[in-house]
């Protein structure tokens, strides 16, 4: 299969830049609107093919977002993916893939700043079914991420991950699974970090981790999956930055009829703030998503998230962004999804996002119209 496509999508927002009440967006932005409207253009392709039990994908496209009022954060984007999915007799299966994404970076914790960063990923991963009853995997992922170099004050967050990760499954005959899982994450900065003092740091770190992992079929309209366990972070500089403890996250999907669905997440878990900086914090959040086939062509979709991030005492350095120690996150959204015919599908999203901070924080409510028309038959 070889489809092209093209992708066009509105954004109106009252606070687009996610500027803190407490900013003085005269100085900022030199207005002090804060609402704008922009406009994204993307064309790209779908492509699949299958080579006797081999399947191959990819899907590659290009963009250019224009903002109305804000005209210094128009951008173009790129998102190039491609993946092996490959089999070896009966037992052994696995993907072997990369991407390369370069796309503007949320302003959630850099409120007007435009950072155009490229993550680049390479994986390959494999399971061996040496029982019926159970499976052994393995997985190695590097990741680079690489900030807008114009931005000098940025370029400290430039990184490389390398990522390690095998584990052991039971699989009951319903194909439900409980396994054990074990990982290892090096992370290193080619940049120094400059502190308020005029010292330089390395925010290269470790991270090991050993996790449970369940997936349990509770019936045929209900499923419950599950993974975590003890995780251990030391930084090369700032002991203070170091942690230990318990990382998870579960997720439930419930389908109670044909057009009815619910999924229900729960997490805690450490992370670096937008994936992009060595100071990480502590979250923990839920989150709800319901789904309704109203017909064939018609579904709607909402989503209800509460997250709670603590810098408390893993960001001995902010790395030189204002942010609060303690963030709460609401996100409100209902999309309304219309597919008039199998290549068009349309979509309007309304949302409520906010940010209450020991700081400052903000408020934001917008909406978006989205525009898909894929070329060929599926």
């Amino acid at each position: 299969m070889f489809r092209p496509y093209l992708d066009y999508t509105v954004v109106a927002d009252d606070n687009i830049l996610r500027i803190r009440d407490n900013f003085d967006a005269q100085a900022l932005l030199k207005t002090n609107k804060r609402f704008d409207i922009s406009q994204s253009f993307v064309g790209g392709v779908i492509f699949e093919k299958e080579i006797s039990r081999q399947h191959l994908s990819a899907n590659v496209n290009f963009g250019k977002t224009i903002f109305d009022r804000f005209t210094e954060m128009n951008n173009t984007s790129r998102d190039l993916r491609g993946n092996w999915n490959w089999f070896v007799g009966n037992n052994f299966s696995g993907n072997l893939g990369a991407s390369n994404v370069k796309a503007l970076a949320p302003f959630l914790f850099t409120p007007g700043v435009k950072n155009l960063r490229t993550e680049q990923t390479e994986y390959f991963n494999a399971a061996w079914r040496f029982h019926p009853s159970w499976r052994l995997r393995g997985d190695y992922t590097h990741y680079d991420l690489n900030s807008d170099s114009t931005l000098d004050r940025l370029r400290f967050l430039n990184r490389t991950e390398n990522r390690f990760e095998v584990g052991l499954d039971y699989i009951a005959p319903n194909n439900s699974s409980i396994g054990i899982q074990f990982g290892t994450i090096r992370g290193d900065f080619p940049e120094l970090f400059l502190a308020p003092d005029g010292t330089f740091t390395d925010n290269g770190f470790d991270q090991n981790e050993i996790k449970g992992k369940i997936k349990w079929i509770i019936t045929g309209k209900s499923q419950l999956q599950f993974l975590g366990g003890w995780v251990e972070r030391k930084n090369v500089s700032f002991s203070a930055r170091d942690f230990s403890g318990f990382n998870g996250r579960v997720v439930y999907n419930w389908q109670p009829t044909g057009k009815i669905g619910l999924t229900l997440n729960g997490w805690r878990e450490t992370s670096a703030r937008q994936n992009l900086t060595a100071s990480f914090s502590l979250n923990t959040g839920i989150s709800v998503v319901p789904t309704w086939d109203l017909t064939e062509k018609i579904r709607i979709e909402g989503d209800f998230s509460y997250l709670t991030r603590k810098f408390d005492r893993f960001s001995v350095l902010t790395d030189g962004f204002t942010i609060g120690r303690n963030n709460t996150i609401r996100t409100i959204s209902t999309k309304l999804i219309y597919t008039p015919y199998q290549s068009i599908q349309i979509s309007l999203l309304a949302y409520h996002n906010s940010l209450d901070t020991s700081r400052s924080g903000f408020s934001a409510n917008g909406a978006n119209i989205n525009l898909r028309y894929i070329f060929g038959n599926p």
